[in-house]
């Protein structure tokens, strides 16, 4: 009876987490046909992160039994979820590593899953450390359960061991084929040992080393130089300025027209780069848009916006999912904002109401998400979509509304049309991820 309630708590907690994984890290896992459905089995893999042990035990049905240090099972929430997946305390001072081995070779016996690191600590750089231990391979060779060797992906990014807190990645699992330790079994030690470490190796660095040489060259691509003011950045905002000083003689009301572009000069010429500068150059035009809508709605004597701080709250939980696309695409979002925007306000003139930005802008991220499958797609849309007629059936819209639905509409057609062309890159150069949370 306790087996089977610790077995459904097993359950219960996978689930919850797998589903907290998928919005903070992206997580993802293929190859778990690999892993044995019954009988022993050693899962060797890389150990970039704190939440490697989790991040194997997802997707797998069986429980993996991890060695963890005897030291942090006494802490309250953190010892509990450690016996929920199946970990074993470890006495780590020295002399004491065979009784940790005797405990998994127990297991392997009897016909579990046991998880190892080789390397034997996380890693320092995110490659896989050149000295493996041997007890993963030892633990095959001497009771024949084969190796499911497993590559970790992008888990270095979101939680190194220098880190104290994690942050958004995206991480994947890769479980590879297995390997039958027969052959080795008929070799001497010395020699069939190192050469299942070999094996082990090249199986989990063939996946590895692209995943760590593209994220050392994203770094580099972090603290390149910034681009001068894109044509989205610039044009529409002095096009406003324009207007606005038209409308107002009021330099006071261009005025941060103007420090925003002279925020864009700086960025380029003196600003040091970093992945949070970056991130914050790449959002700039929505967050210009968001702060200035109110002084440009008035200048042109147009309805307010009501509902202001549900308006930010959409488009900022509609601009998330692009902190892991692409730069590309999550450039494409900011740009098809700024255009839903300029069309918005035209509507404006021929059918005034303040409800037309919620669900111009609505429209248009949900439309994007689903015309190009970006992440959480199956999720935003329908949330995006529903928020555009909870808008106009609890705020009183009107027919006019279709006006403003259809600005939305067109942007997104118009990006489609007129997909925004980065600079051409090598072929092997990765593309710097989306907003810059992704690192």
């Amino acid at each position: 009876m306790g087996r089977l309630q610790s077995s459904h708590l097993r359950a219960a907690l996978l689930k919850l987490i797998e589903a907290l994984f998928r919005v903070l890290f992206t997580y993802d896992c293929e190859g778990v046909e690999h892993v044995p459905r019954q009988g022993p089995a050693v899962i060797a893999a890389n150990h970039p992160s704190y939440l490697d042990p989790i991040l194997l035990s997802l997707r797998v049905r069986r429980p993996i039994r991890f060695m963890a240090w005897e030291g942090l099972f006494p802490v309250p929430l953190l010892g509990f979820l450690l016996r929920s997946f199946g970990a074993f305390p470890v006495d780590t001072r020295r002399g004491k590593g065979r009784e940790a081995y005797e405990k998994a070779k127990s297991l392997v016996l009897a016909g579990k899953l046991v998880g190892i690191f080789p390397e034997g600590h996380r890693s320092r750089t995110g490659w896989l450390e050149l000295g493996l231990k041997e007890g993963a391979a030892r633990l095959a060779w001497e009771t024949g359960a084969p190796i499911v060797p497993a590559t970790i992906l992008g888990a270095f990014r979101a939680w190194p061991h220098y880190q104290s807190l994690p942050k958004p990645a995206k991480i994947k699992v890769r479980f590879h084929e297995r390997i039958d330790p027969a052959p080795y079994r008929e070799q001497a030690e010395d020699v069939a040992l190192p050469a299942l470490l070999g094996e082990l190796r090249r199986r989990v660095e063939r996946s590895l080393d692209p995943g760590v040489k593209a994220d050392l060259r994203r770094n580099l691509l972090w603290r390149g130089p910034s681009p001068w003011p894109r044509h989205y950045e610039a044009a529409p905002p002095l096009l406003l300025a324009l207007l606005v000083f038209w409308k107002t003689r009021s330099l006071a009301s261009v005025l941060p027209i103007y420090a925003y572009i002279g925020y864009l000069l700086l960025d380029h010429f003196v600003i040091p780069q970093r992945r949070i500068i970056k991130w914050l150059r790449n959002a700039s035009p929505v967050l210009f848009l968001l702060a200035y809508a109110k002084t440009a709605l008035a200048a042109f004597s147009l309805p307010a916006v009501p509902g202001g701080a549900a308006l930010v709250a959409m488009v900022f939980g509609a601009m998330f999912p692009y902190m892991y696309e692409r730069a590309s695409t999550a450039l494409d979002f900011v740009r098809g904002v700024v255009l839903a925007s300029a069309l918005e306000l035209g509507v404006q003139f021929l059918a005034p109401t303040g409800l037309g930005p919620h669900v111009a802008l609505s429209l248009f991220a949900a439309a994007f998400a689903w015309e190009r499958r970006s992440v959480f797609w199956r999720y935003t849309t329908p949330l995006l979509l529903a928020y555009a007629v909870v808008v106009y059936a609890e705020l009183g819209g009107s027919a006019l509304l279709l006006l403003h639905a259809v600005a939305g509409l067109v942007a997104c057609l118009l990006l489609r049309l007129v997909p925004l062309r980065p600079r051409a890159q090598p072929v092997e150069e990765p593309e710097a991820p989306g907003l810059g949370l992704n690192l």
